[in-house]
């Protein structure tokens, strides 16, 4: 599988060690990006951080559903992403964590859905073995 398809094609099967791989790279460009970003720009960094976030979720996305496929499962299984998501784009930046806001009830809602959502997805998706041989969305992945 090229790069190409394995970060913007939401087709075929990939196993866990190219997932775990990818989920590295993944949050490891969140945190450089918005360090920098807090560092160069931070009045900017705010409004900077999502949109960068959007750019690196497609790719995201398309590895995570091909993981979905090999345990044999449609695509439809991202949108337990969305709450992840929702949660990324409306966490607020404070550089002193000291001056960060009591969140409302809705912000505690909305966080522990997305850490369920994000614990399952880390469970099914991170240490539950594929599907044997082929099955409907391609052969086993090496």
């Amino acid at each position: 599988m090229s790069i190409k398809e394995l970060l913007f094609s939401f087709q075929g099967r990939i196993g866990r060690k190219t997932y775990w791989i990818w989920n590295v790279i993944y949050y490891c460009l969140i945190v450089g990006f918005a360090q920098g970003m807090n560092v160069l720009f931070p009045a900017l960094a705010h409004l900077i951080l999502p949109v960068f976030l959007l750019v690196i979720l497609i790719p995201d996305l398309a590895i995570t559903a091909k993981r979905w496929h090999d345990r044999n499962k449609t695509s439809w299984w991202l949108l337990l992403n969305v709450p992840l998501v929702i949660g990324r784009m409306t966490m607020p930046i404070a550089a002193d964590p000291s001056q960060a806001a009591q969140p409302s009830t809705l912000q505690v809602i909305s966080s522990l859905t997305a850490v369920i959502c994000g614990v399952w997805i880390l469970v099914e998706c991170g240490f539950l073995k594929g599907t044997d041989g082929d099955n409907q969305f391609g052969p086993e992945p090496e």
